[in-house]
């Protein structure tokens, strides 16, 4: 009888560890979702600005630089994807954007929400294939 009580409480003891264990790996860690929320609210107050009619190089671009730096930690932040030649070109595209956005300042409106648009399909292209 005792052995069969260790039994279970060794078995119950497995379960729980197994079940931390488990529900440790599958969170990760915080830098890769740090670095979508800052990006996602960089990219929400760029959509805030077209919509605001704030269209300034001196509004846009400080947001359009903090998304460009952020970047370069794409590859970094995402470790089991850094390989991937799709991920890779992901990366490579969104940065082409905030580049070619960067080196020409939009200057209005219209110019800034094409912009944008090509920064956000960088965006949706690697979601649409990493994010699921």
């Amino acid at each position: 009888m005792r052995s069969l009580i260790l039994v279970l409480i060794g078995l119950f003891v497995g379960a729980a560890c197994t079940l931390i264990l488990m529900n440790a790996l599958r969170t990760g860690t915080a830098y890769p979702n740090g670095v979508m929320a800052v990006m996602s609210a960089q990219m929400g107050a760029l959509n805030d600005s077209i919509k605001q009619n704030r269209c300034a190089a001196t509004d846009l671009t400080p947001r359009l630089q903090t998304l460009r730096h952020l970047g370069n930690d794409l590859e970094p932040a995402f470790l089991p994807t850094q390989d991937d030649e799709r991920f890779i070109a992901h990366s490579s595209q969104f940065r082409a954007a905030l580049d070619a956005a960067l080196a020409t300042p939009p200057s209005d409106c219209a110019a800034a929400g094409v912009a944008l648009d090509r920064v956000k399909n960088g965006c949706q292209a690697c979601h649409r294939d990493f994010k699921g």
